[in-house]
């Protein structure tokens, strides 16, 4: 038996590959990791104002705040003095990997510094993300890091 092609036949075979392959690349894309960068979008975005604000607030401070990364397997969190009775907290956020995140306790000395530990975090991007609260206002602050 000898099979003829016509249009017919030239009609069914793209039908045919164009099926195949979107059944293969919905069943690639069903197969892939999905990370959200938060589990609670909505209730982030309703608070979103309020972030806006309290970095308007953080970009006022003078001197600025800043993280920078000491030679002893620390960083150092500086803000201004006159926010060393803040009460807040510091998020080291890993872009790439949600489950690496880790949060601390915004503990500042009198000069308002504070030594972060670098232990068990792994090198690449980390953002740092400071939230406080002092006299009566709202801070944030972030800045990326690259751990070697």
């Amino acid at each position: 038996m000898r099979i003829t092609f016509n249009w017919g036949t030239g009609i069914a075979a793209v039908y045919t590959v164009f099926a195949l392959a979107t059944t293969g690349f919905v069943t690639f894309a069903m197969s892939q990791r999905v990370d959200l960068v938060s589990s609670d979008y909505y209730a982030q975005s309703l608070r979103q104002d309020q972030r806006i604000a309290a970095e308007r607030n953080a970009g006022l401070l003078e001197p600025a705040p800043s993280v920078v990364l000491t030679g002893s397997g620390q960083a150092m969190l500086s803000l201004p003095s006159d926010q060393a009775g803040a009460a807040g907290a510091i998020t080291w956020y890993r872009p790439s990997d949600p489950k690496a995140d880790r949060t601390t306790t915004l503990a500042l000395d009198r000069d308002g510094r504070q030594h972060l530990p670098l232990s068990g975090l792994m090198a690449g991007q980390w953002i740092v993300q400071v939230r406080w609260a002092a006299r009566g206002r709202d801070y944030y602050y972030e800045q990326a890091v690259l751990l070697p």
